[in-house]
């Protein structure tokens, strides 16, 4: 029984980091952008320009990262739950943030 405890809470080498992992605070906006495509694409389906609209080269292009690298990192923070929740609770008050921006200006544009 002890033996096994020692070798399930061991760190095996596919568990590590990689050398281009994208940092955490990164991570967050890589995150929060990919949501806020998603949530476009969902909401506006039928238009055909944001259906042609690569996402995936946006985000490539604004980060300056490749497909590999980000998916490395998304591995390596989802088999680390206390380095990705950081990284999801910082995403989550940037949404926060953002709607509430919204509401803001919606609330100011009824009033008028």
């Amino acid at each position: 029984m002890l033996s096994f405890l020692l070798f399930a809470c061991t760190e095996y080498g596919d568990n590590k980091p990689s050398k281009n992992l994208i940092p955490p605070e990164q991570m967050s906006k890589i995150t929060l952008d990919i949501v806020l495509i998603k949530n476009i694409k969902r909401n506006a389906y039928s238009n055909q320009k944001l259906k042609a609209f690569r996402t995936d080269q946006y985000l490539f292009d604004k980060y300056q990262i490749d497909s590999q690298q980000l998916a490395s990192s998304q591995e390596y923070y989802a088999k680390n739950p206390k380095a990705y929740i950081p990284i999801v609770k910082e995403a989550q008050e940037m949404i926060n943030k953002i709607e509430d921006s919204i509401q803001k200006i919606v609330a100011e544009f009824e009033d008028q």
